[in-house]
């Protein structure tokens, strides 16, 4: 039998304790080579499940490797991290490698597409489950791309798609795996006015279904969106 929830007593009421999903405790990163080099100071972070989180900043402030650290792509130089209550940190390289294809999704600034491949095909390529049957593999890229409204281009290939196009296939790759958090990098960086608002809308609709967002952005629409605002500088939590 499972455990009951922790509840929180207070007024009169039982409330439960609702865990962050993400939290991070003086999390900091520092390189020593060429130089020794301080590119994020220790900081506390909790992130919500099925929140949007927006991590803004100017260029060069560890923006990009808070979103690393927490995407398990870089290991913190000191401090903590854990997921739904388990430690990351520490974790073997294979360790990291496995949670990221069970749990993360990432979209970049690039779209990353292959040009040659259809849209349903580079969107296969974020399907990290060799075992998955391959009517169920279509299917789930089918799935994707409907749900970026890109379902009937399926069968074109990248090379043939606009700039907002490509972008929602990034997006479908990397929900077609169903991932509880999507880290996105400056997703409307080289987009226009229209087609970066568009791909806004999509990334912030994810939430509805209980996806946690992370947006590491410069665009104040992206901030505007978010539930929690993360605003680093000089590579500290302001």
């Amino acid at each position: 039998m499972s455990e009951p929830a922790p509840v929180r007593v207070g007024g009169g009421h039982a409330e439960p304790v609702i865990s962050p999903l993400i939290e991070l405790r003086q999390v900091g990163f520092a390189v020593t080579a060429p130089v020794p080099t301080r590119i994020l100071h220790p900081l506390d972070l909790d992130i919500a499940a099925g929140s949007s989180v927006a991590i803004v900043g100017p260029s060069g402030a560890g923006k990009s490797t808070l979103a690393s650290l927490i995407g398990a792509l870089q290991q913190p130089s000191e401090g903590t991290y854990r997921y739904a209550g388990q430690p990351v940190t520490g974790r073997s390289l294979g360790q990291l490698a496995r949670f990221r294809s069970e749990r993360l999704g990432f979209v970049f600034q690039n779209s990353h597409l292959i040009d040659e491949r259809t849209a349903s095909a580079n969107v296969d390529l974020g399907i990290t489950d060799p075992r998955m049957p391959s009517a169920v593999r279509v299917q789930r890229c089918i799935d994707a791309l409907d749900v970026v409204g890109l379902a009937p281009l399926a069968g074109r290939k990248a090379a043939h798609l606009s700039g907002g196009e490509r972008h929602r296939v990034a997006v479908a790759r990397a929900l077609v795996k169903r991932p509880e958090v999507v880290i996105a990098d400056e997703p409307t960086a080289a987009l226009d006015q229209t087609t970066g608002q568009a791909i806004l809308d999509l990334l912030s609709s994810l939430t509805d279904d209980g996806t946690t967002l992370i947006v590491v952005t410069h665009d104040s629409r992206a901030a505007a969106m978010a539930d929690q605002v993360v605003s680093i500088v000089d590579g500290r939590l302001r």
